[in-house]
C-alpha cells in the first residue's frame, strides 16, 4: 500500500515574509524503493518532522527519509531509486521494519504525441515512448527517437537507470536498447547525451560478467529481459540486432 502525505514547509526569504514550498511525501511499499544515507540518524516524532529536519540539515540534497514508527529513528536519504542489488549501502536494509518516505522529483513537461507518456519509479519521472515494435538496429532506434524530437533513454543516475529497468520490465519485458554505447572507443561507454558512464555506475548497471565484448563487436547496451529474465542490469551486444527501444523527451536535460 502506498501512502502519500502533504507537507507544507515555510522558509524565511530575505526581503520577503516567507516562501511556501509544497511537497508530496510518499511511503514506498515493501522493498520497492531504496536510498543512500546522507548522515547520522536522529529521533523524530513522525515522518513529516523527520523530513522537515532532514531538509533543514541537508537542504536540497535531502530527497527521502527512512523512518521507524516504533522507535522514532529517522535517517536522511538522497534521491530514492528502485532496488539495485549491487548497491550494498542502500537503506532500508532487506527485512527491515523501517519505512522509506520520498519526495517526488520535479515532473518534466511531456508532450504526449506519438504515444509519449509520463512514467514514475520511486518519485523520478520521465517522458517516455515505449516501442511496440523492434527497430532494425541501434542506429535505426536512434533515428526513430530523433524523428520524434527525443533520444534513446539516458539512465545516467541510479534513479534514472532503475526507472528504465523497472519500467521496461513492467510494461515491455523484452530485449530493449538503452542509449549507451562504446562504438567510437572500445570500453569507453558513453550515454546519448555525450556523458561518459561513471565509475560508480559501471559497478552496478551490468549483469555479472558483462560487458564482455563477445566476438569483438558488442558495442551497444541492451537490457535483456527476454534472454535473462529477472536478472537486474544490462548486457553489451552487437548493434545490428533488431530490438525494442525507449525514447525520452528531455527538454531540460
Amino acid at each position: 500500500m502506498t501512502l502519500t502525505l502533504w507537507i507544507f514547509l515555510a522558509f524565511e526569504v530575505l526581503g520577503a515574509s516567507s516562501e511556501v514550498r509544497q511537497f508530496f511525501l510518499t511511503q514506498a511499499s515493501g522493498q520497492d524503493c531504496q536510498t543512500l544515507q546522507l548522515g547520522e540518524s536522529w529521533i523524530s516524532q513522525s515522518p513529516i518532522t523527520c523530513q522537515r529536519e532532514c531538509m533543514s540539515r541537508y537542504s536540497e540534497n535531502c530527497q527521502s527519509v527512512v523512518y521507524n514508527g516504533q522507535t522514532g529513528n529517522c535517517r536522511p536519504g538522497s534521491i530514492a531509486f528502485g532496488p539495485i542489488e549491487k548497491v550494498t549501502t542502500s537503506i532500508p536494509e532487506s527485512g527491515s521494519s523501517d519505512k522509506l518516505y520520498y519526495v517526488r522529483q520535479p515532473i518534466p513537461p511531456c508532450n504526449t504525441s506519438n504515444n509519449f507518456a509520463l512514467y514514475d519509479v520511486c518519485g523520478t519521472f520521465a517522458c517516455l515512448c515505449l516501442s511496440t515494435s523492434e527497430a532494425d538496429n541501434y542506429s535505426h532506434a536512434r533515428l526513430i527517437c530523433s524523428q520524434m524530437n527525443s533520444r534513446l533513454f539516458v539512465g545516467n543516475t541510479m534513479a534514472k537507470f532503475s526507472m528504465f529497468w523497472y519500467t521496461t520490465k513492467t510494461y515491455m519485458n523484452v530485449n530493449t536498447y538503452i542509449g549507451l554505447q562504446d562504438i567510437d572507443v572500445e570500453g569507453n561507454f558513453v550515454w546519448e547525451n555525450g556523458e561518459p558512464l561513471s565509475d560508480e555506475q559501471y559497478q552496478y548497471i551490468w549483469i555479472p560478467g558483462q560487458p564482455s565484448n563477445g566476438a569483438g563487436n558488442q558495442n551497444c547496451a541492451v537490457i535483456q529481459h527476454a534472454m535473462y529474465p529477472g536478472n537486474f542490469g544490462i548486457d553489451d551486444d552487437q548493434c545490428y540486432w533488431k530490438k525494442y527501444y525507449v525514447c525520452e523527451r528531455c527538454e531540460q536535460c
